[in-house]
C-alpha cells in the first residue's frame, strides 16, 4: 500500500503529512548497539511513531511470530543467521510503523472498530476454539494470550488496530489510480521466470597460480591510491561502569523479596505441562488411511518388542522438526497443539505409549515422557530467583544513576587529558578507565562493536570535549574525545596488506576468467556442462525458477546474474557473472515469458493485487 502512496502522489497528497510528521526512533538492544539515555534508566519505546509508541514487548512478539512463520515454511534451512542475512528486524519494525501510520490516519479520518467487531473477530480464530468450534471460555482465553506474552486489553487494542488499518486499506484500494504500464510491470513481474544449470568457480582456486610483484603493488596503488584513503579517525578515552561490578553493593530484604513476589505471582504460575515424543506418519491419500495405520501398529510392537523408540522415530518419522531430536517435542501445555494429540498426550502417564492416533496430519504413535503438575511455586522456591532479579534490576539502574553523576563531574571539570580523565574515576567501585586506538566512524571499536551509539557520540564532540553517558554492552560510558586524526591519504606502506590482497584478487578473478572462457568454447563445441564441471571439478548445480526480484536460492539476491539470465532464450550459455568472489558460468534450461494475451486475461486480478500490497 505505502507504494502505492509514492507513485500516486496528486492523489494521496494528503498522506504525505502524516508521514513528514513521524519521527522514528529507534533503540536495538540485541540488533547492533544501544541509545544513548539519560539517569532516568532505557526507554521502553523500540521506536516513536507521531505521539504512538512501538514498545519492546510489541517489537518482540511481531519479531516472533514472523520468525515462527519462516520456521515453519523452511524448517532447518532457516536459522538466525538467516534471520540476519534477511534483515528481519528491520523489517519486522518497518512492518510494525507502516501499521502505525495507517492506524494514525484511519483515526484522523473518523473510522472507527466497535467492540461487537473486535469480538467476532476473536471469536473467528481458531486458536480461540475448541474442537466443535466453539469459544474455549474465558479462563482458557485468558490462559493462551499469556502465554503469547498478551493481556486481553493489549491484545483486543492490537486486533482493533488490524481491523482499523484494513478499513483504511479498503477505501485507499477502491480509490487509488494504477498506471496501465505499473499493471503489465507488476504482471510481468508475476509470470516471468528463468531456470539456470551453473557452475561456480572460486577465485581462490588460482591463488597459488597468481602473485602480486613489487612493481604490481606500485602500479595498482599509484592508480587507485584515492581508494585506500584513510578516514577520519577519533582517539577516545572512556570511563566504563559496569553493573555487574556493582552487584555486590545492592541489598535486597525480605520484605522486598516477599513484595516482589505478591506483586507478580502470575510470573510463578505453571500450567500443567507434559513433554512427549512422537513417531508421525501422514497420509496424503486417504485411500491408504488403513495402511498408514496399520505400519504405524507395526511400528509399536517393535517399541514394545524393545527397539528403542528415539532410533526409530530418528528413521522413520515425517515430522522433519522433531525426527532430529528422536521425535522429542519438549514440554508443551494445553491449547499448544491439536485436539486429539493433546488429549492423548495428557490423558497418559509417563513411559506410556499411545496411538495410533489420528489427527489431520496423519498418524502418531505417541510416548509421554514427563509431567509437571500446574500450580504457583511457593516464595521459598523462587526465593533466589527473585533476589537475583532484583540485585540486577538495582544494578542497573545504580549504574545509569553512577553514570550520569559521572559524566556530569567531567563536563565540571573538564580534565585536561586522558591522565586527568582517568584520576576522577579513582577509588570509585564499579568504574574503570579504559582508552582506545583511534578508531573511523564505521571501524569495529574493540569491546564495543560497529556503528554504534558510542561512535556516533564520539564522532560528534570535538578534542576535549566529554559525552553524556552512553549505552554500551558492558554498562556504561563516559567518553572524553582525545584527538581528531583528520582524514589522509595514505603511503603504500601504511596499506601494502589491502593494496596485495586487491591486487591478488584481481589475478585470481582475470585467471578463472580465462579458465571460463575455455569452457564456454567446449560447451560452443558440443560438450555438455557436465563434461565442463568434471573437467574443473565442479558441481552442476540448479537454480530453481528464478523472478525478476534476483533471489536464487542457493547464492541469494544476484541481480546481474537474474538479468543476464532472463537475457537469454533455453539452451543458451551465459556467464561468466561474478558473485562475491566467484565466477558463475551457466545454462538456461527453461525460460518462460510474458505473453499479452494472458496479460489480458489477468490484468484486473493483477491490479487488485497491487492495490493489495
Amino acid at each position: 500500500m505505502l507504494k502505492a502512496f509514492r507513485d500516486n502522489l496528486k492523489y494521496l497528497s494528503w498522506v504525505l503529512w502524516v508521514v513528514i510528521a513521524i519521527f522514528v526512533g529507534f533503540l536495538f538492544t540485541d540488533f547492533g548497539g544501544i541509545s544513548p539515555i539519560g539517569p532516568g534508566g532505557p526507554s521502553d519505546a523500540a521506536a516513536t511513531v507521531g505521539d504512538q509508541k512501538i514498545t519492546f514487548p510489541q517489537f518482540q512478539r511481531a519479531y516472533e511470530s514472523q520468525e515462527a512463520f519462516l520456521r515453519r515454511t523452511y524448517g532447518d534451512g532457516f536459522t538466525r543467521e538467516t534471520a540476519r542475512q534477511m534483515g528481519l528486524p528491520m523489517q519486522v519494525m518497518n512492518e510494525l510503523i507502516a501499521s502505525h501510520i495507517l492506524n494514525a490516519e484511519a483515526r484522523r479520518v473518523g473510522l472507527q472498530v466497535s467492540d461487537a467487531e473486535v469480538q467476532e473477530a476473536i471469536l473467528e480464530q481458531a486458536a480461540f476454539q475448541d474442537a466443535d468450534g466453539r469459544f474455549v471460555g474465558e479462563e482458557t482465553y485468558r490462559n493462551i494470550l499469556r502465554r503469547a506474552g498478551y493481556t486481553p486489553d493489549s491484545y483486543e487494542s492490537a486486533i482493533r488496530g488490524e481491523l482499523l488499518t484494513e478499513k483504511l486499506q479498503t477505501i485507499l484500494s477502491d480509490s487509488v489510480y494504477i498506471a496501465d504500464a505499473e499493471v503489465e510491470r507488476a504482471y510481468r513481474d508475476q509470470v516471468e521466470r528463468v531456470e539456470i544449470r551453473y557452475l561456480q568457480l572460486p577465485f581462490a582456486r588460482f591463488a597459488n597460480q597468481t602473485t602480486a610483484d613489487p612493481a604490481a603493488l606500485e602500479s595498482y596503488f599509484a592508480e587507485r591510491r584515492e581508494e585506500f584513503r584513510l578516514p577520519e579517525r577519533r582517539r577516545v578515552s572512556y570511563l566504563l561502569v559496569d553493573p555487574l561490578a556493582l552487584e555486590p553493593m545492592v541489598a535486597v530484604s525480605e520484605d522486598e523479596i516477599s513484595a516482589y513476589y505478591d506483586d507478580n505471582r502470575d510470573d510463578y504460575t505453571q500450567d500443567e505441562r507434559v513433554r512427549a515424543r512422537h513417531i508421525l506418519l501422514r497420509v496424503e491419500d486417504e485411500a491408504q488411511d488403513s495402511v498408514v495405520e496399520g505400519r504405524l501398529t507395526q511400528i509399536r510392537s517393535r517399541i514394545e518388542g524393545g527397539e528403542d523408540f528415539a532410533t526409530l522415530a530418528g528413521e522413520l518419522s515425517e515430522d522433519p522438526s522433531s525426527k532430529v531430536r528422536g521425535g522429542d517435542l519438549g514440554f508443551f501445555g494445553r491449547g499448544m497443539m491439536i485436539g486429539a494429540f493433546e488429549d492423548a498426550a495428557f490423558g497418559a502417564a509417563p513411559g506410556q505409549l499411545v496411538g495410533p492416533i489420528r489427527t489431520s496430519f496423519g498418524y502418531h504413535l505417541i510416548e509421554v515422557l514427563e509431567k509437571q503438575p500446574g500450580g504457583t511455586r511457593s516464595l521459598e522456591e523462587a526465593r533466589d530467583e527473585i533476589h537475583s532479579t532484583l540485585v540486577v534490576e538495582r544494578a542497573a539502574d545504580l549504574a545509569a544513576t553512577r553514570a550520569a553523576d559521572l559524566a556530569s563531574l567531567v563536563r565540571r571539570e573538564e580534565p585536561a587529558d586522558a591522565a586527568a580523565l582517568e584520576a576522577l574515576a579513582a577509588g570509585e567501585q564499579g568504574v574503570e578507565f579504559r582508552r582506545l586506538e583511534p578508531f573511523a566512524r564505521d571501524d569495529v571499536v574493540p569491546g564495543i562493536g560497529r556503528a554504534t551509539p558510542f561512535s556516533s557520540a564520539a564522532f560528534a564532540l570535538a578534542v576535549g570535549e566529554s559525552s553524556e553517558a552512553v549505552r554500551v554492552t558492558d554498562g556504561w560510558a563516559v567518553m572524553r574525545v582525545d584527538e581528531i586524526v583528520p582524514p589522509r591519504l595514505p603511503e603504500l606502506s601504511e596499506v601494502r596488506r589491502e593494496v596485495e590482497s586487491a591486487v591478488l584478487l584481481r589475478e585470481q578473478r582475470a585467471a578463472a576468467e580465462r579458465r571460463l572462457e575455455q569452457a564456454r568454447q567446449s560447451l560452443a563445441g558440443g560438450s555438455s556442462l557436465e563434461d565442463v564441471a568434471a573437467e574443473l571439478d565442479l558441481e552442476v548445480q540448479e537454480s530453481g525458477p528464478i523472478g525478476s526480484d534476483g533471489r536464487i536460492s542457493a547464492l541469494g539476491n544476484q541481480p546481474a546474474l537474474t538479468a543476464a539470465a532472463l537475457a537469454l532464450d533455453s539452451g543458451q550459455i551465459g556467464g561468466p557473472v561474478a558473485v562475491g568472489n566467484n565466477l558463475i558460468l551457466f545454462e538456461v534450461s527453461d525460460r518462460q515469458r510474458f505473453d499479452p494475451q494472458r496479460f489480458a486475461a489477468a490484468r484486473d486480478e493483477t491490479l487488485q493485487g497491487i492495490k493489495g500490497q
